[in-house]
């Protein structure tokens, strides 16, 4: 305690520190402070505000960029993206074993995907199969199963009971789709609406 009182009195010494009881002076005047006057032959040259506005344009008018050559390989990629596109789909494996085989890039088939580009085409294969369409339970075990990331032996297993031979088709016909997603997924590629067959 003894330091923090002989540390205060030595600020207040040196009039870092007020007595908490004194009043504090201060001096308010709405005069101008006096400016010491400056010998008149030796002009000073003073700033203006406004005066080197002009200047300034003239400068950003004056001021050229270099230019830059312009790339139209972005136009002419959305053609050499459909082109990609299309070697790709013409590359997706029609039989059986070498599809069933085939490594899915499940990152690429988002179950958004599933729900707004395979679920139309499991309706349209299941109306070609079955002729009608009369609840969506074997379109929806269909799209559970490509959500659950499952084999595709294990949807022709799960669709024979109730299409018999056609299960391995619409089987075929769905992991050709899948496939086709995870090959332009893994090049960059976005297949927006096109699909395989």
């Amino acid at each position: 305690m003894d330091e923090m009182q002989a540390l205060a009195e030595e600020q207040r010494k040196a009039g870092m520190l007020l007595d908490d009881g004194a009043p504090v002076k201060l001096n308010v005047s709405l005069a101008a402070a006096a400016v010491p006057k400056v010998d008149a032959a030796a002009p000073k040259d003073k700033a203006t505000v406004f005066g080197n506005e002009e200047e300034e344009e003239d400068a950003v008018r004056r001021r050229k960029a270099p230019l830059v050559k312009l790339d139209f390989s972005a136009a002419n990629g959305g053609e050499k993206a459909k082109e990609r596109l299309g070697r790709i789909k013409a590359s997706v494996p029609s039989d059986r074993e070498t599809l069933f085989k085939a490594k899915v890039r499940w990152d690429g088939v988002t179950d958004l995907m599933i729900d707004r580009k395979f679920e139309p085409l499991v309706k349209r294969l299941m109306m070609k199969y079955l002729g009608e369409l009369e609840d969506d339970d074997l379109v929806m075990f269909v799209l559970e199963h490509l959500k659950d990331h499952k084999s595709p032996q294990k949807l022709v297993d799960g669709l024979e009971p109730v299409l018999e031979e056609e299960a391995a088709e619409l089987a075929i016909s769905v992991w050709r789709q899948v496939i086709f997603e995870s090959m332009a997924y893994g090049e960059g590629l976005h297949t927006e609406r096109m699909m395989v067959d």
